[in-house]
């Protein structure tokens, strides 16, 4: 058996449920031994997108996880973008419950890398982007000599988004801050690999939760905060997720390596050529069979 992925995950927990999908999935796959969640930073400005994640992680078992936030203020913040990360925070024990304040999420990117091997990690973002462009511009500092760019060409073996559609197109996590969609696409120095917004949209999970999770399940309080008592939600999350545990798989091909370019208003275009390390990914398996293995890992009984 392999070793399991070191990952970390950034996400917008808060406007879509599917963000809270993901980060159970993932739970699922450490669960199986498949990946080791080093750290999760969440690239909102939503004072509750820390506790909601925490309140997740302590439901899976896992309450030491760290966690770092985005610390501009005013960044997809409100009741639109706060579906149900405050109630989640609200309700359940979390460390942020009572005023606990997260570590600042590009800082707490540094301490992550770090601390690892060098090509030990993969970072899974899936949502806007603002914590990947602070880490890129970081400085060295006490937790490193390295520079953010150089720390993540050293430390990550592969960056995985959520944004973009592909082989051309708009999608929301990259128009939300096309700056820092662009800043990171144009400077990352590892491969990336997209999962654009066309692979997980036709992917309907979360129906299962509503029969086969209990009441209590704080995932499940998010779809029901989202969607009502019944139905699903695109995976456009949890395909990436998976993407960064299991690598292709039966799941999907990949695109020939070429180059991503993100415009003014967020919207991306792929190229043959320069070959940057940019690919992304195309649909292999069919949707019904990937909806029961996402399906699958998002009821499966915390351990």
């Amino acid at each position: 058996m392999r070793k399991p992925v070191k990952i970390i995950l950034d996400t917008d927990i808060g406007p879509d449920c599917d963000d809270a999908a993901a980060l159970a999935v993932l739970h699922a796959l450490a669960d199986s031994g498949e990946a080791e969640i080093l750290g999760v930073t969440h690239c909102t400005s939503s004072p509750w997108g820390a506790g909601c994640i925490d309140t997740i992680n302590r439901y899976y078992g896992r309450p030491d996880i760290p966690i770092g936030t985005l610390k501009t203020p005013g960044f997809l913040e409100g009741e639109s973008y706060e579906k149900y990360n405050r109630t989640i925070c609200e309700t359940y024990p979390n460390r942020y419950r009572k005023g606990g304040e997260p570590d600042d999420a590009a800082l707490l990117l540094r301490k992550l890398l770090a601390a690892e091997l060098d090509g030990g990690v993969v970072i899974v973002a899936i949502g806007p982007l603002p914590n990947l462009r602070g880490l890129l511009q970081s400085e060295s500092d006490e937790i490193s000599p390295l520079a953010g760019t150089e720390l993540v060409a050293r430390k990550v073996s592969e960056l995985v988004v959520m944004g973009g559609a592909f082989p051309s197109g708009a999608e929301w996590n990259f128009q939300m801050d096309p700056a820092s969609a662009k800043f990171v696409v144009e400077h990352w120095p590892t491969p990336i690999m997209f999962s654009g917004f066309e692979i997980g949209d036709a992917v309907k999970t979360g129906d299962r939760l509503f029969r086969e999770t209990p009441d209590h399940h704080p995932v499940r309080l998010a779809y029901e905060l989202f969607l009502g008592k019944q139905g699903g939600r695109s995976s456009w999350d949890l395909t990436a997720v998976l993407y960064g545990v299991r690598g292709l798989g039966a799941y999907w091909t990949a695109s020939e390596e070429g180059c991503v370019s993100v415009g003014e208003a967020g919207e991306n275009e792929w190229a043959a050529s320069p070959r940057r390390g940019h690919r992304y990914l195309m649909p292999k398996m069919d949707n019904d069979q990937l909806q029961q293995v996402l399906e699958d890992l998002l009821v499966r009984p915390a351990l």
